[in-house]
């Protein structure tokens, strides 16, 4: 894989007694500097789970006013995880369209090529800058946006199951499947628009579970059980 859409959770990002855990947040940047320096051209989609998620939060908001704070809550991650990233020497952009500013910038798909071509690890901030559409969508239009070679998504499970593997002992595990077959059996890898896109632009998928050690590392070089989908 030569260009990588990391869709990344804020929950991931997440510690037990606070916003960042520093063990999870230092394994995700180690494992991008590892990528980048192999040459390997990283752009990610962040969440902002860890900070709020839409009305889940136990008020009783409107959803698009849940969702303005959920999209607000993924441009301070995506500040943290870019200073992170510069820490570790590596040069980092912040693009979006939620809270334009001097650190996070609206780039054109022309502009989003040449800084990947130069190195830059692109953190997309803000979701589609609309309310209703999650950081799937977001995810699956980014990375067709960027000709990305896959959308990564990493979930608390290793791949897609024919049923709940925590519920049902004999669940079934997929290492390949079709957009078709996905469609067909109803496996809710992600939202319906999010998979549409990816389904009509022919975006090859891997799920995989983000809470195995180097875990974005191996998937990037098959060295990971997950289940890839494409045509």
């Amino acid at each position: 894989m030569k260009r990588i859409l990391l869709k990344l959770s804020g929950e991931f990002l997440q510690g037990d007694q606070g916003v960042w855990s520093k063990d999870k947040v230092d394994a995700i940047v180690q494992q991008i500097v590892r990528l980048c320096r192999e040459g390997v051209q990283v752009a990610l989609v962040i969440g902002g789970g860890n900070i709020f998620r839409g009305g889940r939060n136990g008020f009783d908001f409107e959803r698009s006013e849940g969702d303005g704070i959920g999209m607000a809550a993924t441009c301070v991650n995506a500040l943290f995880l870019k200073a992170c990233l510069q820490k570790c020497g590596l040069n980092a952009v912040i693009c979006g369209k939620f809270l334009n500013g001097a650190d996070i910038v609206n780039l054109s798909a022309q502009e989003l090529q040449e800084r990947l071509n130069k190195g830059q690890v692109v953190i997309f901030s803000g979701g589609t800058g609309y309310a209703y559409f999650s950081t799937d969508t977001a995810a699956a239009l980014r990375a067709i946006e960027i000709k990305a070679d896959v959308l990564l998504k990493g979930t608390k499970v290793d791949g897609v199951y024919d049923k709940d593997p925590e519920r049902y002992q004999d669940a079934k595990k997929f290492e390949k499947l079709t957009y078709k077959e996905v469609c067909e059996h109803h496996y809710g890898i992600m939202d319906a628009s999010a998979f549409a896109l990816c389904c009509e632009q022919k975006m090859p998928i891997f799920i995989f579970n983000l809470n195995q050690k180097d875990a974005i590392y191996n998937a990037v070089h098959h060295t990971i059980n997950g289940t890839f989908i494409q045509e």
